[in-house]
């Protein structure tokens, strides 16, 4: 059945007052960040605030840990950063550190959507995994020296226990060598080399 123009409310009919839920207009995503959005596991929540623009954070409550993804488009990079929030219980927005081996911005070169799908992955696996205490097995929590501000995982039992561990390099954009060919290709100009 087709509703015709006298069985629609007057507010439908005319365009007036407040629009239905099947009225309403969404704002669509613009093209490079609905591109991000495609790229990125379904883990990442999608906000928007006028300090960051559009980002997408994923938190994990039980190891107080999060990734967040914050486009610089002008800047044709993506910034992709792990961040510690056990000294930041209210999730406030600048309160959690930045791991800084974890963290690293993507150039949007090339091809960037697939760098973006695996850097994105594997900070879901970084913050899914809090490290845990060589010693007594309790949870580390980021520390910085005093000396040469390097960051560490040191035991949240400090001073009883001072167990640590150092953080593994994270690069975000690893650069391939030009010169890399798929291994059949490898195969098949080795083979015409013998022959030849």
């Amino acid at each position: 059945m087709v509703a015709s123009e006298q069985t629609l409310p007057n507010n439908a009919a005319t365009g007036a007052g407040p629009p239905t839920t099947t009225q309403r207009q969404y704002s669509p995503l613009p093209s490079v960040f609905r591109a991000i959005e495609y790229n990125l596991p379904p883990n990442y929540r999608k906000l928007q605030d006028t300090e960051h623009g559009y980002h997408w954070i994923y938190r994990v409550t039980k190891t107080k840990l999060s990734a967040r993804i914050y486009p610089n488009v002008d800047g044709d990079t993506i910034n992709i950063s792990v961040f510690d929030d056990s000294k930041n219980p209210d999730l406030t927005a600048n309160g959690s550190e930045v791991i800084k081996m974890w963290s690293g911005d993507l150039r949007m070169t090339g091809n960037w959507r697939r760098r973006l799908r695996r850097a994105s992955g594997e900070a879901l696996v970084l913050v899914n995994q809090r490290p845990r205490c060589p010693n007594c097995k309790k949870p580390l929590v980021l520390r910085e020296r005093r000396d040469n501000q390097q960051q560490f995982f040191g035991c949240e039992d400090y001073p009883r226990c001072n167990g640590s561990i150092t953080i593994i390099d994270h690069d975000v954009d690893r650069k391939r060598a030009g010169s890399y060919r798929p291994q059949t290709e490898q195969y098949v100009s080795q083979a015409q080399t013998a022959a030849s």
